[in-house]
């Protein structure tokens, strides 16, 4: 199935829905422009992904998963808000999807937590002296887990952790960062190989992953703030998954 040229011209920019017909509930959103990328997703037979698994449940059954036009006729910037709105509301953990979206300093939060985030000051990470290890959840983080999920996927599954950190265990404070958010903060008591402490996240016990256990810090003075480079703008993400602060 796909969209006529017609129909392309008109949707524009616009989010999409995959739904299961046996309960009418969406299970995964996405965002496209003048495309047929929302019926692509009915292609992937056999690939390992939640969302591939849960068309290959809904078609055992005999059925065929729908797709629904959820905005349409948006420019880029507003499908991508509207995208993450929508996961937001839904909750991840109730998705296929595998990333929340874009922009959490926008995104869902309680009024705790957008009280926080936006009476206190930007921190300059240069200004940072205490050894933090901060860990960068954006691709799994969502509002609307609970602490011990967060607290699993901020200590879990990390790829060379070095035996020096491990072992010394000098840079003992946790920083779970989104979008250059300080989510939550913990202090790091001891470092174990990955899956060999009781978790709510399935394990990964693959080598040299490693895995830390430790306190939440809810009165950590970083705690709901934004961490800022030199140049003003929220620190990036790091491709490893974690960076150190002061720098090694």
């Amino acid at each position: 199935m796909k969209f006529s040229k017609l129909v392309k011209e008109q949707l524009g920019c616009y989010v999409y829905g995959l739904i299961d017909p046996s309960n009418d509930k969406i299970f995964y959103v996405g965002k496209a422009s003048y495309n047929n990328r929302a019926f692509d997703h009915l292609k992937e037979i056999g690939k390992e992904s939640n969302k591939a698994r849960k068309i290959a449940e809904i078609r055992a059954v005999n059925e065929e998963p729908r797709v629904e036009i959820l905005r349409y006729g948006l420019d880029e910037q507003t499908a991508f808000e509207v995208e993450a709105a929508i996961i937001d509301a839904l909750g991840l953990e109730n998705l296929t999807n595998v990333v929340r979206g874009h922009g959490v300093v926008k995104g869902r939060l309680t009024i705790e937590e957008l009280e926080r985030l936006h009476s206190v000051k930007p921190v300059l990470v240069d200004d940072i002296k205490e050894k933090c290890i901060l860990f960068y959840i954006n691709q799994t983080y969502s509002p609307t887990l609970s602490e011990p999920e967060i607290y699993d996927m901020t200590r879990q599954f990390w790829h060379g952790v070095s035996a020096e950190t491990r072992e010394k265990n000098e840079y003992n404070i946790a920083l779970a960062v989104v979008d250059g958010v300080v989510i939550q903060v913990y202090k790091i008591e001891a470092w174990f190989e990955a899956g060999s402490t009781l978790s709510t996240r399935a394990s990964k016990g693959k080598p040299n992953r490693w895995e830390f256990v430790g306190q939440a810090k809810d009165e950590h003075h970083l705690r709901g703030r934004l961490l800022v480079g030199s140049d003003g703008y929220p620190i990036p993400s790091m491709q490893q998954g974690y960076s150190y602060l002061p720098k090694k």
